[in-house]
């Protein structure tokens, strides 16, 4: 098993392993330094302890800064051929380190930080001043109201693949991004979301959640189904994601098949009142509609689980329905 030292100056090191944590789930494998909180810390002589207690084993360690003392003491240690030292560490790249195999080698790691840069942006760039503004406007509503307008067609023979459905109530976030699509090995999302398809600011921020080198369309739900029914879409690995299980449901049964269908995050922001739903989890809470929609989708797909993250425990929601009302 690899072991993932992180050490920082202050707590950025406890920080950051927490924050990986709740997105990859976790593991016992990561040993964290924050260096100089206390006056009396001797962070040598925990590097030091660290390294004797991992001897032999594969080490990658993250520091925060290259010309920071924690990262200088660190360098001898990095002479070692097991030890592997990233300094200016980030998020995305901590998470790729966490997700490879134990024997990761330094190219596949330099592959990850040169990912990891492409993180590095400017959330959001305001927009140059339009000459027409309200013509643009107007455009853009009636591209809108003509896409939520096309017609619907029913698929009940469909012989789309898909890779992977999923609900979620925050669509594309760090779960999403740096977990499951690379345990999916996806290539491509579809957001299936009426709300979201229709909304310029939703669409920008989703769209800069997903990591580079994969595509992503955000589509009304019926659009997103005729999508996903296009004989080029079985040839990408796609994952499907709904923001409820009703849209789930309404996707499932006009896809031929879909490999894995999961309930992850759904009824946390929806403002119904957390006592009228019924609770599988604690990211999990279901109006009485949605557990009726939850019941017809594992008839339809009984291979239908509740998972958060990879590392947790796969539960098949026929196995828990009858915890249900």
């Amino acid at each position: 098993m690899k072991q993932i030292l992180i050490a920082t100056h202050g707590k950025m090191a406890s920080g950051i392993r927490y924050t990986a944590e709740l997105i990859v789930g976790k593991m016992p494998n990561i040993t964290t330094i924050d260096a100089y909180v206390n006056p009396d810390d001797n962070i040598v002589e925990q590097f030091n302890d660290f390294f004797s207690r991992h001897e032999g084993e594969r080490i990658i360690a993250f520091t925060d800064m290259m010309g920071g003392s924690v990262n200088q003491k660190l360098m001898e240690f990095a002479k070692k051929d097991n030890v592997t030292l990233i300094t200016g560490t980030n998020l995305p790249v901590l998470l790729s380190v966490m997700l490879a195999k134990d024997d990761v080698t330094d190219e596949e790691i330099k592959g990850y930080i040169e990912e990891s840069r492409n993180e590095l942006k400017l959330a959001y760039e305001k927009p140059k001043e339009a000459n027409d503004k309200s013509e643009k406007e107007n455009a853009s509503g009636e591209a809108n109201k003509n896409d939520n307008q096309m017609e619907t067609i029913s698929y009940e023979n469909s012989n789309a693949k898909i890779a992977a459905l999923r609900v979620d109530d925050r669509l594309i976030h760090g779960q999403v991004a740096m977990t499951w699509t690379k345990h999916l090995k996806v290539n491509g999302i579809v957001v299936a979301n009426d709300e979201a398809a229709n909304d310029n600011t939703q669409k920008m921020a989703l769209k800069m959640a997903v990591p580079a080198g994969i595509k992503v369309l955000i589509k009304p739900v019926d659009r997103a189904i005729q999508v996903l029914n296009d004989p080029r879409a079985s040839k990408m690995r796609i994952l499907v994601l709904t923001r409820n299980v009703k849209d789930a449901l309404t996707v499932r049964k006009q896809i031929g098949e879909i490999e894995f269908l999961n309930i992850g995050n759904v009824g946390r922001f929806d403002g119904v009142d957390v006592s009228e739903k019924q609770l599988l989890s604690p990211t999990i809470m279901l109006t009485d509609d949605e557990v009726k929609y939850l019941r017809e989708l594992a008839e339809i797909d009984p291979k239908t689980c509740m998972q958060q993250v990879p590392n947790d425990e796969k539960k098949l929601i026929k196995d828990v329905i009858g915890t249900l009302k």
